[in-house]
C-alpha cells in the first residue's frame, strides 16, 4: 500500500496547493473595490488632452456600442471604444466630440496587438486627420478623394481601419443620444 501512496503523493500535494491558492484568489477578489465606475489616471489624462482641464464624470448608463462614456463639467462628451486592430479587441481609443457632432479629437488608450503591430496609429499626425470629421469616414490607400476619406498608414491597415471604426461608432452614438439634430 505504501508503494501506491508514494506514487500519488506529488499529485495530491499539487492538488492541495492549487485548491489553497484558488481559495485565496477568490477571497481576495471579493475584497477588491469595484473600479468599474472609476476614471483611471491614464483615462483622465487622455480626457484632458482632448477636452482640456475640468471635472470628468463616468456615465454608468452608457450606450451599448461604447465601453465608457465620459462627460466633462462643461457638457462635452467622449467615448472609450474598443475595436478590432490586427487582433480582435486590439485597440481601445478615446473619441471626444464637439457640440455639433464632429470629432474633437482621438487618443489611443491601449494597443493590444502583437508587439510592434498597430502602434503606428498612435502617431498624432495620423490621429489629427480625424479631427472635425462630421460624417462617417473610411480609410483609403493613396490620396483621399473627399472629406470622408482618410489616408491610411502603410503597415497598419487593420489598425487604421479600427480607428476609423471607433470614430464612426462615436459619431453614431453621439447622434443617437440626441447630441446632433439630423
Amino acid at each position: 500500500m505504501k508503494f501506491k501512496f508514494e506514487m500519488f503523493k506529488p499529485a495530491i500535494v499539487l492538488t492541495v496547493i492549487t485548491v489553497i491558492i484558488s481559495a485565496v484568489l477568490i477571497i481576495t477578489a471579493n475584497f477588491m473595490p469595484d473600479t468599474s465606475g472609476v476614471i483611471t489616471d491614464k483615462l483622465r489624462n487622455k480626457c484632458v488632452e482632448l477636452m482640456g482641464e475640468g471635472e470628468f464624470e463616468l456615465v454608468l448608463d452608457k450606450p451599448d456600442l461604447v465601453d465608457k462614456m465620459i462627460v466633462k463639467d462643461d457638457g462635452s462628451v467622449a467615448f472609450e471604444i474598443t475595436v478590432r486592430g490586427y487582433k480582435p479587441d486590439g485597440l481601445t481609443l478615446l473619441v471626444a466630440m464637439n457640440g455639433d457632432g464632429s470629432v474633437r479629437g482621438v487618443a489611443v488608450i491601449a494597443v493590444r496587438d502583437d508587439p510592434g503591430i498597430g502602434t503606428k496609429v498612435e502617431d498624432p499626425g495620423f490621429l489629427s486627420r480625424f479631427v472635425n470629421a462630421d460624417s462617417p469616414v473610411s480609410i483609403v490607400r493613396g490620396t483621399p478623394k473627399d472629406d470622408n476619406e482618410i489616408e491610411g498608414i502603410t503597415g497598419a491597415t487593420y489598425s487604421a481601419k479600427g480607428v476609423a471604426d471607433a470614430v464612426n461608432i462615436a459619431m453614431e452614438v453621439y447622434s443617437q443620444l440626441g447630441g446632433v439634430s439630423d
